[in-house]
């Protein structure tokens, strides 16, 4: 049965969604956005340092699935609604912790569950709202969530109350105070469609496929592992790209939060432009442009800490954003047909939430054990803080790179034909 498409209303609910989800962004790269505070004022290294950002990913990973298969019961604008109040409680817990590392890092696990559950409600409520050929476009505008909050918390961390004199509790006040405005909007405005209009809800007849039905679907399992690859590789980028700036090229706080904002802004573009390109690549066509864009993300991975001269940064942050920003965007299109069925497309959600955290607690904690000082000794003054540190093997990565880039390879070569078959089972080919 063909479902009423109701544009305004989908549009609406898809923005105002979308604009929730960047308020996670934000709070959970005011960590990486405050780096030389946190480490100076903290005393702590690297490892401990990408523990305050593990602490919100490994809960995040946790609890990715669980919140799937909630929302399947509870519905998408329930689970994003909760998930934002857990997550303003965590960020206040951050608040009073202070300088006290141990309670940070519990205020970063509270958070990472309010992260983790929101992490499944967007893409469904675009699912629901959209038919299959016109979610490019959504997809690719949801797709940029991540790099608005980034780009927003990296340009203003530097400058907000406290910053100049040492202390990174802006950030977290800055972000709480936004969270809690958008909560509110979410509750006016983030309905869910009525049966008419949910783009899922076909008729089917027989019995339901069962939960397990769901979480056995290799088609998602599969597209898990292609997206595990983009997982890793922004996380490592995400949380020490700026720390990288700073301890490799020289730079200070402000102009290397500002450099690999750079990035961020390539991949607003990419995000929308690539969700019109996409809305003319045929559904059925997005497995084999998803084989494309891992090899590229692969690439950069391998290229990103790599960088052999100050001039070429501007020109590859580019290029990674153009070609990051429009990945998550194909992977989300496809998901609702990996599904088993649109009954299990929440759970499926879940399953690729896991890929998401797992991809981010591996990229930050492999890159943050791996970040040993050179033989030499070298020390590098941080231009924020004063502080002299030693100078770390940033080239360390390219290896767990490589294994994670072949991971993603495979599964995206043994996705398409058997997506193929999924494509000929709903009838779209």
């Amino acid at each position: 049965m063909e479902k009423k498409f109701n544009a305004g209303k989908a549009w609406t609910v898809a923005i105002v969604a979308i604009l929730a989800q960047v308020t996670f962004a934000m709070g959970l790269m005011k960590v990486p956005s405050n780096a030389p505070l946190l480490m100076g004022g903290l005393g702590i290294d690297p490892v401990a340092f990408g523990n305050l950002m593990n602490a919100n990913g490994i809960v995040s990973l946790i609890f990715s699935l669980p919140a799937g298969i909630i929302m399947q019961k509870i519905g998408a604008r329930n689970i994003l609604m909760l998930a934002m109040g857990i997550y303003i409680v965590g960020q206040l817990i951050g608040v009073f912790a202070g300088s006290n590392y141990t309670m940070l890092i519990v205020s970063r696990a509270v958070e990472g569950l309010g992260y983790g559950m929101q992490s499944t409600a967007v893409p469904q409520f675009i699912s629901e709202w959209f038919p299959a050929q016109k979610r490019g476009l959504p997809s690719g505008i949801n797709s940029i969530w991540f790099s608005v909050g980034q780009m927003i918390i990296l340009n203003v961390a530097a400058h907000l109350p406290g910053a100049a004199e040492g202390s990174w509790l802006g950030s977290w006040w800055f972000v709480i105070i936004v969270q809690v405005i958008w909560l509110i909007v979410v509750f006016l405005l983030a309905k869910s469609p009525s049966p008419e209009e949910n783009q899922l809800d076909e008729v089917q007849g027989g019995e339901k496929p069962s939960l397990a039905q769901g979480i056995a679907s290799p088609t998602t399992w599969l597209v898990l592992g292609a997206f595990l690859c983009f997982g890793y590789v922004n996380s490592a980028f995400a949380s020490f790209f700026p720390n990288y700036l700073q301890n490799f090229f020289g730079m200070d706080m402000a102009a290397s939060n500002s450099m690999t904002s750079v990035a961020t802004m390539a991949m607003l573009v990419a995000g929308i432009v690539g969700g019109f390109v996409l809305n003319l690549i045929p559904a059925t066509k997005r497995p084999i442009f998803m084989l494309v864009l891992v090899i590229v993300v692969g690439i950069c991975g391998l290229v990103m800490f790599n960088l052999p001269s100050a001039g070429i940064i501007i020109p590859f942050l580019i290029i990674m954003g153009i070609f990051f920003q429009i990945t998550p965007a194909t992977t989300y299109s496809i998901l609702p047909e990996a599904a088993a069925s649109p009954e299990t497309l929440p759970t499926s959600m879940g399953i690729m939430s896991i890929g998401q955290g797992l991809g981010g607690v591996f990229g930050t904690l492999i890159t943050s054990l791996v970040l040993l000082p050179v033989a030499d000794g070298t020390m590098v003054t941080d231009a924020t803080t004063g502080m002299a540190t030693p100078l770390l093997t940033w080239s360390g990565m390219t290896i767990p790179n490589a294994v994670v880039f072949v991971i993603s390879l495979v599964s995206a070569i043994l996705l398409i034909p058997l997506m193929k078959k999924q494509y000929q089972k709903r009838g779209m080919l």
